[in-house]
């Protein structure tokens, strides 16, 4: 992709970008009402208002995005490249199902294995996506911060409820 002509990989970046939004978003869509499931949960001691998820989560997945359309122009060989995409497409799948098992499923201790799934995947990608482009790897250390505070959340809601 590193021949392609700059004004394309603007194209394939925002097409990422877009990609990556919107299977959050669909994600959220299929797992319910998730602000009042949420405060009909009983809650662990920091537990962030409802309202702060709509805004963490957009950012995170414009930042994986970028992350992902980093590996697709830089991964250096096509081994490299089929791990890297193999490591996204991955992360994003966990991430895709668990809100749809914890909130729709209410199943959360099955949300539990798969967020910590998730927290292992995502610090793998972290460690491969290094070695292609630390950028790639840098932006995906708040998404790791997150989601290992979604686990403290998961494990505390699946104790109290």
């Amino acid at each position: 992709m590193n021949s392609i002509h700059k004004t394309h990989r603007w194209i394939y970046l925002v097409l990422t970008i877009i990609l990556v939004e919107l299977i959050g978003g669909l994600s959220g869509i299929l797992a319910g009402n998730i602000r009042s499931d949420y405060l009909a949960l009983q809650l662990p001691p920091l537990a962030p208002p409802a309202g702060l998820f709509g805004i963490v989560w957009p950012i995170l997945y414009f930042l994986i995005g970028i992350s992902g359309f980093l590996l697709i122009l830089d991964s250096p060989t096509s081994k490299a490249k089929t791990i890297n995409i193999s490591l996204f497409i991955g992360q994003l799948f966990l991430n895709f199902i668990w809100s749809i098992i914890f909130f729709a499923g209410n199943l959360y201790w099955l949300g539990l294995a798969v967020i910590i799934l998730l927290d292992i995947t995502v610090a793998v990608c972290i460690k491969q996506y290094y070695a292609t482009n630390k950028y790639a790897s840098y932006l995906l250390i708040p998404y790791l911060a997150w989601i290992l505070f979604a686990t403290y959340l998961t494990f505390s809601v699946a104790i109290l409820n």
